[in-house]
C-alpha cells in the first residue's frame, strides 16, 4: 500500500497556474518537504497550448493563430512537444524517487507504474487498452505535436494513442504529467502548432480522445476512473486534499514571475531573479 494524496481543485485554471503548481509540487518533493506521492487531476481555462521545455517557440506554435482563437500558450517544466489542452483531464504525479511504489525504479519503471494506473482507469470506461514499448524515434520536426512523439510507455486503444505524457527528473524526485483528451479538435491543434490544415487528418489517424472512441464519456466520469486507476495501482485510496496554503502561495508567485511571463514562454530563460 502506498500513502498518497489526491489534490482536488475547484474548476479549471489557466495554463500558467497549472504549470506553476506542478513545478511547486515537484520542487517540494525534491527538497524533502513532501514525502508522499501526489496525484493531481486538473483542467484548463481558457484552452492552452503547452510547449515543451526545450522547444523553440517559433517552431512549436503559431502565436498569431492562438491569439485569434483565444488559446493561451505556456511553456511546460517538462520536455516533449506541443499539446493543445481543451476538452480533457490532465494528470500529474510527483514523488520522491524512494517513495513506494517508485522506490528502486528508474525512468522506465516509473513510466511503467503510471501507465498501468492510466490503462486500468481507461479500461474502467470500457476502452480496450494496450500498453506498448517505445516504437520509434521522435519525429524531427520541432512543430510535431506531443501525441505523435513516442513516449516510454504508449497507451493505445483501437491502434490510436490516447494519452500523451512527459517526465522530468531531478536529484531526488520526479514530475510526470500528461493529457488524457476527451474530444480532440484536430484542426485547432494543427493551427496552434503552426501546421498546415491537411495535417489534421494525419493527427486523427494517429491519436484520439477517449470520447472519440467511447460515447458518453464526461470529464467527471474520466476523473473518477483515473482516481480508481491510481487507487488500484497504489493499493489504497488517496487522501483527498486541496493544495496547502504554502503550496498555493508559492505557485502563485511562480505563476506571476515565470509562467505567465512572455520571456519565459518564448525563450525558456529563468526570469525569477529579475521578478523578485
Amino acid at each position: 500500500m502506498t500513502p498518497w494524496r489526491l489534490l482536488d481543485e475547484e474548476g479549471p485554471r489557466e495554463g500558467a497556474w497549472n504549470m506553476a503548481l506542478d513545478e511547486v509540487l515537484w520542487q517540494r518533493a525534491e527538497e524533502g518537504l513532501e514525502r508522499r506521492v501526489t496525484v493531481r487531476l486538473f483542467a484548463w481555462n481558457p484552452p492552452c497550448l503547452s510547449i515543451g521545455y526545450h522547444q523553440e517557440f517559433s517552431e512549436a506554435c503559431d502565436a498569431a493563430f492562438c491569439r485569434r482563437a483565444g488559446i493561451d500558450i505556456v511553456r511546460r517544466p517538462t520536455g516533449g512537444k506541443a499539446v493543445l489542452h481543451d476538452d480533457e483531464v490532465t494528470y500529474s504525479v510527483t514523488a520522491p524517487f524512494d517513495a513506494p511504489p517508485f522506490d528502486g525504479l528508474g525512468l522506465v519503471g516509473t513510466y511503467d507504474v503510471i501507465a498501468g494506473a492510466l490503462a486500468g482507469a481507461l479500461s474502467l470506461l470500457g476502452l480496450d487498452v494496450e500498453i506498448q514499448e517505445r516504437r520509434a524515434l521522435a519525429p524531427p520536426s520541432g512543430a510535431a505535436p506531443c501525441f505523435l512523439v513516442p513516449s516510454q510507455k504508449e497507451i493505445l486503444s483501437a491502434g490510436r494513442k490516447i494519452v500523451g505524457s512527459a517526465q522530468r527528473r531531478g536529484k531526488r524526485a520526479f514530475l510526470q504529467h500528461g493529457a488524457v483528451p476527451i474530444r480532440l479538435d484536430y484542426a485547432a491543434l494543427a493551427g496552434a502548432a503552426g501546421r498546415p490544415p491537411e495535417d489534421a487528418e494525419h493527427y486523427r489517424a494517429a491519436f484520439a480522445g477517449v470520447g472519440d472512441l467511447r460515447e458518453g464519456v464526461t470529464a467527471s466520469a474520466l476523473c473518477r476512473a483515473l482516481q480508481r486507476g491510481f487507487a488500484q495501482a497504489f493499493g489504497c485510496d488517496g487522501a483527498e486534499e486541496v493544495p496547502g496554503l504554502e503550496e498555493a502561495s508559492l505557485a502563485e508567485h511562480l505563476r506571476a514571475a515565470r509562467y505567465a511571463g512572455d520571456a519565459w514562454t518564448r525563450t525558456g530563460k529563468d526570469v525569477l531573479a529579475r521578478a523578485v
